[in-house]
């Protein structure tokens, strides 16, 4: 399970390269458990093989969307079927955490993968989900804060109690290694304060339409660049060098015209769910609707221009790409990450990783 070499601590891009390339998967194919839970680990094989940098994972709870509750758990299967792929969650939910019970898992399986765990933290969203916990999620931001402290110092190897003992094994490495979650300028100023990384979302809040048609759809990285300048204002340089992760959705296939046709039914299941929670009227064009949801898609020439419009793009360190919500059929998922390591992010500066030259990402696919 443990990788064949490292960078330094492996948190940063390596030599050369502007940006670590990550891949994110997120579990929302309607299929049974255990072959939902085995395409996302053929993805991860396959991103290994590719030489992506990392691979990333989302935790959800409380029904299928998202189909994750336990990421350790999967990146803990995901360890032994890699052999050099950093690891990462994006996010865990940490007020809904025992915040001690999570650093010695987390210390475990990072030893147990060869320093290959990095830990992504957010506040959550889902308001039913609190009490399902027995919290409430109007003191979410003071239960993260607590269980935030505990969790670092914990991994960092501080008593766990004055005058105990550490954690057993501590797990110094990993805690330098922390990210969080935000979409506010507040939380961009506290990962900041910690010396974490910055995780950015794949889409963020804006007006909503008007009567008389769209709103002005202002680009992704032009809204999220406030968050970029007061993390970036915040920062102390004796905690290293700053760490952006810029998550995108993107879908890449070779022309254009297969990409839209690919992406359409996942795009109006998506479009559905958001007007049962917000209202959404008319009937917009597929492409529209790709627009609104922030998705980057198109043949790779597409996606090399399409990147490079984003303002924030030169200030990443990690670019973390994920399908959703277009959604495709899971070998179409594949080969899109395939274009994307062969056609794409090289153009870009990203070349990949040391890696297994044989085989192609669809072999890899169960």
């Amino acid at each position: 399970m443990a990788p064949d070499s490292r960078d330094g601590d492996g948190a940063e891009a390596r030599p050369g390269v502007p940006f670590r390339l990550g891949v994110f998967t997120r579990m929302v194919d309607a299929v049974a458990p255990a072959e939902l839970y085995a395409r996302a680990l053929s993805l991860f094989e396959a991103a290994d093989t590719l030489g992506f940098d990392t691979g990333w994972v989302a935790q959800h709870h409380g029904g299928k969307t998202g189909g994750m509750p336990a990421p350790l758990v999967f990146l803990g299967n995901a360890a032994a079927r890699t052999r050099r792929l950093r690891l990462a969650t994006g996010i865990i939910t940490l007020p809904l955490e025992q915040p001690l019970r999570l650093a010695e898992d987390a210390a475990v399986l990072d030893t147990l993968c060869g320093g290959r765990l990095e830990l992504g933290f957010g506040t959550g969203g889902a308001e039913a989900v609190f009490p399902l916990f027995g919290r409430e999620v109007d003191r979410r931001q003071e239960d993260y804060d607590r269980a935030f402290a505990v969790v670092r110092d914990a991994l960092a190897g501080k008593p766990l109690a004055p005058g105990g003992p550490p954690l057993f094994p501590a797990a110094p490495r990993l805690a330098g290694c922390l990210w969080e979650a935000t979409f506010g300028v507040e939380g961009a100023v506290r990962a900041a304060e910690h010396g974490s990384g910055l995780l950015l979302a794949r889409t963020a809040s804006r007006a909503a339409p008007g009567v008389d048609g769209p709103a002005e759809h202002r680009p992704l990285g032009e809204v999220q660049a406030p968050l970029v300048e007061a993390y970036l204002a915040h920062w102390r340089p004796d905690n290293g060098r700053p760490r952006i992760g810029l998550s995108r959705s993107l879908y890449v296939a070779p022309t254009r015209a297969e990409a839209i046709a690919d992406a359409a039914p996942g795009i109006r299941r998506h479009a559905e769910q958001i007007r049962q929670r917000s209202g959404l009227r008319g009937e917009p064009s597929v492409e529209d609707l790709l627009r609104r949801a922030d998705v980057h898609i198109g043949s790779p020439a597409d996606m090399i221009e399409s990147l490079r419009q984003d303002q924030l793009l030169p200030q990443a360190t990690d670019l973390i790409l994920q399908v959703h919500p277009v959604d495709p059929p899971h070998e179409k998922t594949l080969r899109s990450f395939e274009l994307l390591a062969h056609a794409v992010a090289p153009a870009l500066g990203w070349r990949p990783a040391e890696r297994e030259r044989t085989g192609s990402l669809a072999a890899a696919g169960r």
